[in-house]
């Protein structure tokens, strides 16, 4: 017999208990979907306040002040107390202090730059007293050679050399007018030109050969300077600093008067002529190494009176 409801007996329980199990599951998905959302906005949160921090970390970056590294150097370079003069902070301040054209760096056993003041250019014509002078390759002694034809004094050389012959008529024989003055002009930078190319250069590097002057000073007495002086045209130095017979001056002087030949006039040219002015450059040389040796002193004296 059927209940009123229509039902089996014993259905209604089952039914029952079915509705429970949709309702529970009802409520456990709504559970777990509100925890997935929830969980979402947690992520997307998180993602939003590191990404926030990363943008303010440079800014804070940049509101920090800079601070300065103390290292060792800096410490040295800072410090009011005196340091010892072997020590490396003394060398690399007074690397620091030194003027570069009196100062040369080398490099010390121990990788510390130590300095050697009062070092000579390279480009110096005359080692002055005191001074150390720089080896010079043979590439340097033909950039010096063409150095030494550049300098505001040489100019003026050819000027005197040509204005002198002029004056006396004298060789080369181009005449008195305008026209052999400038012909003589031409022919003293000529001359004086192929001089120093092979004095300085070609002779100095195949006999090896110092082309430098080194002045003796005024700690010398008068009358050694001046034989120093003139002597320096038969006596040198060689790249080792031995002294030597002035091979590099005796040929180059040699080859420079042969080659007056090509541009001389007539009169002018063959052997006792080429001779002749072979011992010129004798004469001139003793002349201006003298000039070197005592300018120096002349100058000082003229300021000292004034």
């Amino acid at each position: 017999m059927l209940p009123a409801h229509g039902y089996p007996k014993g259905a209604g329980h089952g039914v029952s208990l079915r509705s429970n199990l949709r309702k529970k599951q009802l409520v456990a998905d709504q559970t777990s979907s509100d925890s997935h959302t929830l969980m979402t906005m947690n992520g997307i949160s998180r993602f939003l306040l590191t990404g926030s921090l990363f943008c303010l970390l440079p800014l804070a970056s940049a509101a920090q002040p800079a601070i300065q590294p103390t290292s060792a150097e800096f410490l040295l370079a800072e410090s009011a107390v005196s340091v010892l003069p072997d020590s490396p902070g003394f060398v690399r301040t007074a690397a620091l202090k030194a003027p570069a054209e009196n100062a040369s760096m080398i490099e010390a056993a121990d990788g510390v730059p130590a300095v050697i003041t009062n070092v000579a250019r390279k480009s110096a014509r005359t080692i002055q007293p005191g001074q150390q002078a720089q080896p010079l390759t043979s590439r340097e002694k033909f950039i010096f050679s063409i150095r030494n034809q550049t300098r505001p004094m040489s100019p003026v050389n050819w000027v005197v050399s040509a204005g002198l012959s002029h004056l006396r008529d004298g060789r080369p024989h181009y005449g008195t007018d305008s026209g052999a003055f400038g012909e003589r002009l031409g022919a003293a930078a000529l001359k004086q030109s192929t001089q120093s190319v092979l004095v300085f250069g070609v002779f100095a590097s195949a006999f090896h050969e110092d082309p430098r002057y080194y002045r003796l000073g005024s700690s010398h007495p008068f009358m050694k300077r001046a034989v120093y002086a003139a002597s320096r045209i038969l006596i040198t130095r060689t790249d080792s600093g031995q002294p030597s017979i002035n091979w590099a001056r005796i040929c180059g002087m040699a080859g420079s008067a042969a080659i007056t030949n090509l541009y001389y006039p007539e009169r002018d040219t063959g052997l006792n002529p080429t001779l002749r002015s072979y011992g010129d450059s004798f004469v001139t040389g003793a002349a201006t190494n003298e000039l070197r040796e005592f300018m120096a002193d002349a100058i000082a004296m003229i300021r000292r009176k004034r």
